[in-house]
């Protein structure tokens, strides 16, 4: 065999080889190859700012990764130690303890609690103090009582009334008192139709004691003079607010007045300080009254009304009030205070 066919042959052969060899590598498996298995998160440890246990103020951590059950076996082992060695049952009302020792005993349970559940393998910081309850909302109306449109509005009224002109020099100062009565026809206007009926009273002064002496020919020692009678008003209210308003009214009235004179004398009877004794005694006995007939009169005047609760409200007013006999005229302020309803 020549040399040239040799080589051909071996060429041949290991061709043959090659491609015997390779077939099975270049064919493809049709079995998908076998998915990867799913991650596995670690296991998560207790977050710092999620403590397994709050025990008082303080804050749990488990170091060993103890178990729930575990956890609660030394939570009461721990607790039981505390209370042996300080003495304080958190469970018990004040701690069980004289409530001059409750404070120190409190923070000794405090104490050995932290240094047990430290030793028992845990991670013990303080807690925040809780913060205090928000202080309670009190809804306070802006507004408050507001006047309410209502018909007829009575009212009771009291004040002091100072004399005016020639009047005070027969009169001194005196006080008032009354009921009234308004009625307010409609809701849409500030107008009402107002009833007093008032009552004074004015003691007389020296000059007019000295004159009602020489008059009557008798020492007189007390005198005092009455007016009762009542006014028909037209009120217009002028409004300042849902809760306050100033009043105008003015109108006329029909009066009469009766003055009294007194002397004093003195009487025999029986006095008893401590003991019953025989003396003479002071007392006032009149000595002339007269009453006159029913006189006209008329006032102008204004006030300022603030709204309370319940329809309630509070008034003060003044007016300039002039009686006018034929023979003189009588001139008083009356100043009063008073509710309506």
């Amino acid at each position: 065999m020549r040399l040239q066919d040799c080589l051909f042959a071996a060429v041949g052969v290991s061709f043959l080889n090659a491609a015997w060899v390779s077939v099975p590598a270049l064919a493809q498996d049709p079995t998908p190859p076998p998915a990867a298995p799913p991650a596995v998160p670690p296991p998560s440890m207790p977050s710092p700012a999620s403590p397994a246990m709050r025990i008082e103020d303080l804050n749990v951590y488990p170091k060993n990764g103890q178990t729930r059950d575990q956890q609660w076996a030394d939570r009461y082992e721990c607790d039981r130690w505390s209370k042996m060695q300080s003495g304080y049952d958190p469970i018990q009302p004040g701690g069980g303890v004289p409530p001059n020792e409750a404070a120190s005993r409190h923070e000794q349970y405090r104490g050995a609690m932290n240094a047990c559940l430290q030793s028992h393998g845990y991670t013990v910081t303080s807690a925040a103090p809780p913060r205090p309850p928000p202080p309670p909302v009190v809804m306070v109306s802006s507004y408050g009582p507001a006047f309410e449109y209502h018909p007829l509005v009575w009212q009771i009224e009291a004040g002091y009334t100072v004399t005016q002109g020639d009047t005070t020099k027969t009169l001194n100062n005196g006080f008032n008192t009354g009921l009234g009565l308004t009625w307010y026809p409609s809701s849409a206007l500030p107008l009402g139709i107002r009833i007093d009926g008032t009552y004074s009273i004015f003691q007389k002064n020296s000059q007019s004691l000295a004159a009602a002496s020489q008059s009557l020919g008798t020492n007189i020692s007390n005198g005092y003079q009455e007016l009762y009678g009542g006014d028909l008003d037209v009120e217009l209210d002028l409004h300042m607010g849902s809760r306050a308003r100033e009043y105008i009214f003015g109108g006329f009235g029909r009066y009469r007045e009766r003055t009294t004179f007194q002397q004093e004398a003195y009487a025999p009877g029986y006095g008893c300080v401590y003991y019953c004794y025989i003396g003479y005694f002071p007392f006032d006995y009149t000595v002339a009254r007269s009453t006159t007939g029913w006189l006209n009169s008329w006032n102008v005047g204004m006030g300022f009304e603030f709204a309370l609760a319940n329809r309630t409200s509070f008034f003060v007013e003044a007016r300039y009030q002039r009686i006018t006999p034929n023979s003189k005229m009588t001139a008083f302020v009356p100043i009063r205070v008073g509710l309506r309803f």
